[in-house]
């Protein structure tokens, strides 16, 4: 559990999925669980993840071969993690980082050591470069309890949508784990930073300040980058906007992530606009909301044929409904100004960064066997992209 996030899985996340190919027996203390996948910002390369509950060595065996021998080995270190339960249970996190990895080629892999392996897994390595068109699930919200979209994801995986294989670059909570990263996808720059901070201050309000520093430095840099990755997303747990019927910050006028600490320190909207943020991903409301364009309070949409080419402020989506113990978050009753679409259904939500013009956006329903529930294209020219005008 990270300490600053009620539950790691329930933060915005973009999905990773290794898809298991045999099983091997292992030694119960020994087993490696919660086996995951993340990109650690290096092409050719993929760190692997993962938790036993003695202390192991860490051992990655991989090849390209469904079946045989994994010819391939890569090892790594683990360290002591004590969550923050009240049982203060004490496991231990491994991570090795596989290179040298082809572009776009699958691999099978197993990890573990001699005291225990898991079963084989499958992923395919990341392609090179901006010219290319990543494919992504993107969620929120998902729990151990109800995870109603889970199912879905798997099967939609193995169907072959083909969802790029990475999940950020958090690996899994640790006493040095990064609160905020970001990194290089094909044509676009991805930014992952806390809202928690804005919540819990007992931990500082100096980390409120350092990640802001942060953050503007690094958009500093994806904008002077911006001929060769034109999309900058953003993605952050608890959202700025929200029509939702309770009393989360997104429901007030001047929230905190919106507008900072006091309603004027440190807050992210005016920075996002600033640098012109394209995209900004959400969790946190057990829904899925779609906004226009919107820039404190106001709809800059492209025109009013087509509101998300051109559009004039960034492009907000709540998608928080890949289902939890706490089931769905209703609605107020009419909707605001600002709010384009709105689904109370469990799910999960495609993102398809097409090239440096042209991103689609689509919410799959779970509660209707998959049907595609919001479509839309949000399409962006090459130039001036630095800025709102």
């Amino acid at each position: 559990m990270h300490p600053l996030c009620p539950c790691w899985s329930c933060c915005c996340l973009l999905l990773v999925f290794s898809l298991g190919v045999l099983g091997t027996p292992v030694a119960p203390k020994a087993a490696p669980e919660q086996v995951h996948l993340s990109y650690p910002g290096e092409p050719g390369a993929m760190t692997v993840t993962w938790t036993t509950w003695v202390p192991t060595p860490s051992e990655v065996q991989f090849g390209l071969q469904l079946a045989g021998p994994l010819p391939l080995r890569a090892q790594g270190t683990f360290s002591p993690f004590v969550d923050g339960g009240v049982l203060r249970r004490k496991l231990y996190i491994h991570r090795v980082t596989l290179r040298g990895l082809l572009p776009g080629v699958q691999y099978v892999y197993r990890c573990g050591s001699s005291q225990g392996w898991s079963r084989r897994f499958r992923f395919r390595a990341l392609k090179n470069g901006p010219h290319w068109s990543p494919r992504l699930a993107v969620f929120g919200d998902l729990g151990a309890d109800n995870p109603k979209a889970f199912p879905r994801l798997r099967r939609d995986t193995q169907k072959g949508i083909n969802f790029s294989n990475y999940k950020a670059r958090f690996s899994m909570p640790g006493n040095n784990e990064g609160l905020w990263y970001s990194w290089d996808l094909g044509p676009a720059h991805i930014i992952s930073f806390s809202t928690e901070v804005y919540f819990f201050l007992n931990y500082g309000r100096h980390l409120v300040e350092r990640q802001f520093h942060w953050l503007e430095n690094d958009l500093q840099k994806a904008n002077k980058n911006r001929a060769a990755r034109p999309w900058i997303i953003t993605m952050g747990h608890r959202p700025m906007y929200c029509s939702n019927a309770d009393l989360d910050d997104c429901t007030w006028h001047e929230s905190k992530v919106r507008k900072g600490l006091r309603g004027k320190f440190y807050g992210l909207e005016d920075l996002f606009y600033k640098y012109g943020v394209d995209l900004q991903l959400w969790a946190h409301e057990h829904s899925y909301e779609r906004l226009w364009p919107i820039y404190n309070y106001q709809v800059f949409n492209g025109s009013r044929e087509m509101p998300y080419t051109n559009p004039r402020g960034p492009v907000h989506i709540i998608t928080g409904s890949a289902g939890c113990e706490e089931r769905l978050t209703p609605f107020s009753l009419f909707p605001r100004p600002w709010s384009a679409v709105r689904v109370k259904e469990y799910g999960y939500t495609r993102l398809h960064i097409l090239n440096g013009t042209h991103l689609h956006i689509q919410q799959v329903s779970d509660d209707q066997d998959g049907k595609i529930v919001d479509d839309v294209w949000v399409v962006r020219p090459l130039v001036g992209r630095m800025m709102y005008l």
